[in-house]
Formats: C-alpha cells, structure tokens, sequence
C-alpha cells in the first residue's frame, strides 16, 4: 500500500497553475520535524490537483500547519551528458486538513481584552 501522511508547515503559500489541458495544480513544500531533533526537518515537496489545489491557493500562506494525506511518486531522469540517473521523489496529495495559521493566532495575540 502507498499510502503517506505529513504533519508540517508550508515553505511557501502554493501557487495555482494550469496545465496544457487546463488542469489546475500546485507544488508546494511541507516542513516535517524529525521525531528525533525538533530543530531539524525534511522539506517534502507535493503536488495537489483540481478543487484541492484550489483550496489550498485560496486558503493556506506560508506557516501554515497542514496534515497531507496522499501517495509517493518517484520517477527518474537522466543527465545525457553524465548518463546519471537522478531520482524525483514528490508526495501526490489527495486530501488535506488545514490546521494552525499563524495570521490569526497573531491577530488573537495582539487583540486587547
């Protein structure tokens, strides 16, 4: 089963873009803490497509905590000049939660009671 779930923060809000055919998609880059050392983190990249890239265009900025559930797809590419084969690793997502964004829990700070 390829199955995945990250838990992290986005590099960069996610930028819609449109394929060929008209697809709507967008990348964008997930920071996961290590369980072993909080201040170390693996930046993933991942790909959403249709109403979910659209969602997340309109709705997620950069700190943004998200929970992406989806796939890993690994494809590969080679130099024709050193014939190396590189290996592309990208987490296709298929459902996400939007949890903790940093706009408001500032705005909620800052606001006098």
């Amino acid at each position: 089963m390829n199955d995945i779930k990250l838990l992290g923060r986005l590099t960069n809000a996610p930028e819609l873009k449109k394929s060929t055919a008209g697809h709507t998609y967008a990348w964008f880059t997930v920071a996961v803490p290590r369980k072993s050392d909080k201040n170390e983190a693996d930046f993933i990249r991942c790909v959403a497509f249709g109403k979910l890239a659209s969602a997340m265009e309109q709705y997620c900025t950069k700190g943004r905590q998200i929970l992406v559930q989806g796939r890993l797809q690994v494809s590969q590419s080679t130099d024709q000049q050193t014939q190396q084969t590189r290996y592309h690793h990208t987490v296709v997502a298929h459902a996400a939660n939007f949890l903790h964004d940093p706009r408001y829990a500032q705005a909620s700070a800052e606001a006098p009671f």
